[in-house]
């Protein structure tokens, strides 16, 4: 055996385990485990091979929305809109947290008319932007609704949370970004 089939069972089950996560299934993927209790169903053993197969026959099955994040990620760092925790989790595209700054470039690119601060230089009120956002983002994708929760991060500051869309959302918000 060569060194690096050595190490291939547990690169094959971590490889295997990641998809899984993308695809939204709940499979814990552990040497050794007991027996299934009832109504559960168990992963039998696999060898390092299998384990690579059925990972990508499950990225197989998550390749649109995969393209779709890849997409949406893309377009968004064109606009230079900070988004960096986009990735696919439980089959949709969570999208992460950023600042509200960003927030409103992206309402405003969706077309939300501009915000007005109650005065010069004050800080935008981060309730409103998501607001504006969640509006946008259901006017450009046909209805769709996105989560978006103001929350403070660990260093103090407010940013919105934003939830998950599917990849048909994605591509539809996508194609209203275009330039």
């Amino acid at each position: 055996m060569s060194q690096p089939d050595a190490l291939a069972p547990r690169h094959a089950a971590a490889e295997l385990a990641s998809a899984f996560r993308e695809a939204g299934i709940r499979v814990p993927v552990q040497r050794g485990a007991p027996e299934p209790g009832p109504g559960v169903v168990g992963l039998g053993a696999l060898s390092p091979a299998e384990a690579r197969r059925l990972a990508q026959l499950v990225r197989t099955g998550t390749r649109r929305t995969l393209k779709a994040a890849r997409a949406l990620r893309d377009t968004l760092d064109a606009y230079r809109i900070d988004l960096p925790d986009i990735l696919v989790r439980d089959g949709r595209i969570a999208l992460g947290a950023t600042s509200p700054a960003a927030a409103e470039r992206l309402a405003r690119l969706l077309g939300a008319a501009p915000s007005v601060p109650s005065a010069p230089d004050s800080p935008l009120d981060a309730d409103r932007v998501a607001e504006r956002l969640r509006n946008a983002f259901a006017a450009t994708t046909g209805g769709e609704a996105v989560d978006i929760r103001v929350r403070k991060s660990p260093d103090g500051e407010t940013v919105l949370a934003l939830g998950s869309i599917d990849a048909a959302a994605a591509h539809r918000l996508v194609t209203a970004l275009r330039f």
